[in-house]
């Protein structure tokens, strides 16, 4: 199974991301950066996610403020998919 077609859905993506287990985040990130095609919110995505993973804490406001971003650009994403 590829890590596209593990993230179905913003929640998913949300828990992967905040997940301790670092295999998880990274899978999660790279479902949003292969999502990169013709549509402006696939290049977006793309361009965040290759920005990689910001020093992870759950209880962090940044990082959880990081994770809100990447699924708000999945969630266009997948409105436009």
């Amino acid at each position: 199974m590829d890590s596209v077609q593990s993230v179905l859905d913003s929640n998913t993506l949300r828990q992967q991301l905040m997940s301790d287990h670092p295999m998880h985040r990274i899978k999660a990130l790279h479902a949003l950066e292969v999502a990169r095609a013709a549509t402006p919110e696939q290049q977006a995505a793309a361009r965040f996610a290759s920005r990689g993973i910001p020093f992870y804490s759950a209880q962090d406001p940044h990082y959880r403020a990081w994770v809100d971003k990447a699924v708000g650009h999945w969630e266009r994403v997948a409105g436009h998919a």
